[in-house]
This record gives C-alpha cells, structure tokens and sequence, in this order.
C-alpha cells in the first residue's frame, strides 16, 4: 500500500497542476509554487535560539513537524502543499490522526473477526478407496 501510494503522488501531481492550471491560469500556478517553497526554505532555516531549545526539549514533535511540512512544501506540487498544511495546523493533524487510527484499529478488528472464523468442512481420503 504505502509503495503504491509513493508512486502515485507524481501522477496526482501532474493531474493537480494540470487542473490548478487550468482554473487559475499558468503565472498564478507558478507563484503559487514559488511562494510555497520559499514558505518551505523559511521552515527549513534552523536559527534556534536558547529559549527555542527548551521547547523543542519538552516537545520535540513540533519541530519535527515544522521540518517535515518544510520539506513537503519544497517540493513543487499542490497535493504535497496541502499534506505540510495539514502537518503545519495543529487542528487538522489531531483530526488526521484520529481518522487514521481509527481506520486502522477498525483494518484490524476486520482482520481479527476474519483469523477468528472456523469454516467447518468434511473431507475424506481418497487414497482409502484404493
């Protein structure tokens, strides 16, 4: 699932450009991309001061949520953009993180009822008629 997904974010690339393109036209597309990437460079710097430290000791998931976003956002693409918005906003990434776990808690109850079903069958060996 997951390779599957890596090899399909290019193609959802090309299809949100192709799409943005065409509602907002080529220059505003192209700012767009250009902006986000600088809002990326800015991310990515690392002036930490004294201060900084000590919150990214008590919680260090922020800073690597900022570096993460950082990173998605230079990489030119909308689909990319809106996964470092939803990774920069504290909001959606608590309601992401719900929706993820409890899709994969409800994946692994279906595979438990799947492991806990008996399926009776009668047989007989053939090599006895012989």
């Amino acid at each position: 699932m997951n390779l599957k997904f890596i090899l399909l974010i290019p193609i959802i690339e090309i299809l949100l450009f192709v799409l943005f393109g065409d509602f907002l036209g080529f220059f505003t597309v192209l700012f767009l991309i250009t902006i986000t990437g600088i809002v990326g460079l800015i991310l990515l710097r690392s002036n930490v001061s004294i201060s900084e430290i000590k919150e990214l000791a008590s919680n260090p998931n922020e800073w690597l949520y900022r570096k993460v976003s950082g990173v998605l956002l230079l990489i030119p693409g909308f689909f990319t953009d809106i996964l470092a918005l939803v990774m920069l906003v504290k909001g959606l990434r608590n309601i992401v993180w719900k929706f993820l776990i409890s899709q994969k808690s409800r994946q692994k109850k279906e595979k438990k009822d799947e492991d806990d079903r008996v399926i009776e069958a009668e047989y007989r060996d053939l090599d006895d008629d012989r």
